[in-house]
């Protein structure tokens, strides 16, 4: 009983000590990256691929390069539950961010020339992501094919985000990442 109590002594002086502020000392506004941390690397080309997004562009890999790209996967349920229930998308799909991040990210980058997003729809059916754009008034380009998403991301993992860098190569170490970390990354590197 006295070691106990001891303990609780000793944790309770411990709890008690002000804690220091967190700082920022590598402008990061991710607290736990530290100022030395790798960001994204790429490795894995991506394969080639052609498709319309939903507005009639035409895109292929080599419209990928030159440009660091968000590459963002959604699905319209998904997205649908998040605006029934008014709740974040992490508390409807774990590891999946809300589509209104995307198209403010979309907006900041929309007139550079080094930084695009491009996301795709895994719905069954191709129409419900037109349809969800135009509810919403969201204009990021949008390619609705579930079967090139696989072709894309053949390990079967279809993660919620991805980024190719300038040559179209994927990063590949993304997967515990918030979209926000990502965003930061990909400015960071954009600076470089």
């Amino acid at each position: 009983m006295r070691f106990v109590g001891l303990f609780f002594v000793a944790v309770t002086a411990v709890l008690a000590q002000p804690a220091s502020p967190p700082t920022r000392e590598n402008g990061s506004p991710f607290l736990s990256i530290p100022p030395d941390a790798e960001g994204l690397r790429f490795e894995a080309q991506l394969p080639p691929f052609e498709a319309k997004d939903i507005a009639g562009r035409t895109w292929r890999r080599e419209d990928l390069r030159g440009k660091l790209t968000l590459i963002y996967v959604w699905h319209t349920f998904e997205a649908r539950a998040v605006d029934a229930r008014g709740a974040s998308i992490r508390e409807v799909v774990p590891g999946l961010s809300d589509l209104p991040e995307v198209q403010r990210f979309y907006n900041n980058v929309r007139e550079r020339k080094d930084i695009q997003v491009l996301t795709f729809c895994r719905d069954y059916d191709y129409t419900h992501a037109s349809e969800y754009m135009k509810e919403k008034k969201y204009s990021f380009p949008v390619i609705a094919d579930w079967v090139l998403i696989e072709k894309l991301f053949p390990d079967g993992t279809n993660p919620p985000y991805s980024v190719t860098d300038r040559d179209a190569r994927l990063a590949n170490r993304i997967r515990s990442w918030s979209l926000g970390r990502v965003l930061y990354e990909i400015e960071r590197v954009a600076a470089r």
